[in-house]
């Protein structure tokens, strides 16, 4: 990812440097983060998106880095900078 890109994350929902794909797959990963339980509607539009298989990949994916990112949390683990 472009590093203004990255930079511009916090305010994906509103920087043009996102594709409206982009602001799902974010939003996406911030629910699953956040409460677990995603949006129905928002499901059906990455169903419309993306392949079945993509969309569990993605799933897999940011399931993954919750799991990883509380492992180390809950461990105190520092991580590299």
């Amino acid at each position: 990812m472009p590093k203004e890109k990255f930079d511009a994350l916090p305010h994906y929902e509103t920087s043009p440097l996102f594709s409206d794909l982009d602001r799902r797959v974010i939003g996406y990963a911030e629910e699953m983060t956040r409460k677990v339980q995603v949006d129905g509607k928002l499901v059906d539009e990455l169903k419309r998106d993306l392949s079945a298989e993509a969309l569990m990949q993605l799933t897999l994916t940011i399931a993954a880095a919750n799991f990883t990112n509380r492992v180390n949390e809950a461990m105190g683990t520092e991580l590299e900078h």
